[in-house]
């Protein structure tokens, strides 16, 4: 029986629309391409998503390995308030599922600096959200197993009980490896539809 579902935030709960921003921001397309490879699709972002290094740390990092963009990065960090926005929704459907009766939680990878800052300024959902674990906190990132287990262990889950919804099939399946039901998110409305198939099929088996 599902009991709890678990999502993951980018791109299941938000857009994490970094190309968009860069646009916003007056760069051309070249530029918006150079950004979006020089970081948020570098590797070293996973050291802000795993906490091994603050965001100061990074920037330069990332300036130093890309001196051509230094202003151009500089500005991608002057507020990040607009690198995501959450679907609209986000959350009409958490309260939806938690007028229902499940239990509701986030596992994500996400940089500390942001996490804050987008907790107070994007996520129109935490008020049904019963825990959650961030990647940049526990300083664990998917899809390592131990970060599930650390939020199964944390809200005492059983996760033959939990779904779990991610958009990399990657985390999705370290997930199944430990027993969760998954989806892996292609669009929120897929995504949607797919829960909803799942958790009619699940009533029905009873």
């Amino acid at each position: 029986m599902i009991k709890n579902i678990i999502f993951d935030i980018g791109n299941v709960l938000v857009s994490f629309r970094y190309k968009d921003y860069c646009r916003d921001l007056g760069m051309d397309e070249a530029t918006v391409e150079a950004i979006a490879k020089a970081m948020p699709e570098n590797e070293n972002w996973n050291k802000l998503d795993a906490g091994e290094a603050s965001q100061a740390e990074l920037v330069e990092m990332f300036k130093s390995d890309n001196p051509d963009l230094t202003e151009q990065i500089d500005l991608f960090w002057n507020d990040l308030t607009e690198i995501v926005r959450s679907f609209p929704q986000s959350k009409e459907w958490l309260c939806e599922l938690k007028g229902k009766g499940y239990g509701i939680y986030l596992l994500t990878n996400y940089p500390e600096e942001m996490f804050a800052l987008h907790c107070k300024t994007q996520f129109t959902f935490l008020d049904y959200v019963d825990g959650m674990v961030v990647s940049s906190h526990c300083k664990l990132i998917k899809p390592d197993e131990r970060i599930y287990t650390t939020l199964m262990s944390k809200y005492n889950l059983i996760a033959s009980e939990c779904v779990f919804l991610d958009d990399r099939a990657v985390n999705t399946s370290a997930a199944a490896s430990l027993g969760m039901k998954t989806i892996t998110v292609t669009s929120p409305e897929q995504a949607r539809l797919a829960l909803d198939e799942l958790l009619e099929a699940d009533r029905e088996r009873g």
